[in-house]
């Protein structure tokens, strides 16, 4: 039984470091958001402000909001309304939230899919920004690869719902 708890846990560890990974990731990119937001502000006051710092901005929020999904995901801070299965038994509320999470974990896969194959395309056309000239596939693959990290976190919560689902005495997981 306990290599079997130890086998359960070793793959949410390696999900959690993924997570957390894609989660520094997004913290770097939100820390040079800021970093030249509050520098252009400030060459503003004293000189010409750097050009394209729309842009750059605008390419950084898609990795802060796309790599950071999959921590907000295994930290459970997004938006949830259970007033209806807070009611029910545990057993019920696991299983109806399998469900839940098997068809999200199935679209953010199909999502992912589709993002690395416009990212491709985005490649394959060439399409630049328009004043800094920068490539967008990168930024459209590496929000594949933040969707990608959601979908795995899914995948561990669906480890956790299997889990208590065979315990006898299950435990809501949110």
């Amino acid at each position: 039984m306990s290599g079997e708890t130890e086998a359960a846990g070793a793959p949410r560890s390696r999900i959690d470091a993924v997570t957390d990974a894609l989660a520094g990731a997004a913290g770097v990119a939100l820390l040079l958001m800021v970093a030249l937001t509050v520098g252009n502000i400030a060459l503003r006051q004293i000189a010409t402000p750097y050009h394209g710092t729309f842009e750059l901005v605008g390419l950084l929020a898609v990795l802060v909001n796309g790599l950071a999904l999959a921590a907000a995901q295994r930290s459970r801070t997004h938006v949830a309304v259970d007033l209806f299965m807070t009611r029910r038994p545990v057993r019920v509320q696991l299983v109806v939230g399998a469900i839940i999470t098997t068809i999200a974990a199935v679209l953010f896969v199909l999502l992912t899919q589709q993002l690395v194959s416009y990212s491709l395309n985005l490649r394959d056309e060439g399409a630049v920004t328009e004043s800094l000239r920068m490539p967008f596939w990168p930024m459209a693959l590496a929000l594949a690869v933040g969707v990608a990290g959601l979908a795995l976190a899914l995948v561990a919560d669906l480890l956790a719902i299997r889990r208590n689902l065979r315990s006898s005495t299950p435990e809501a997981i949110w």
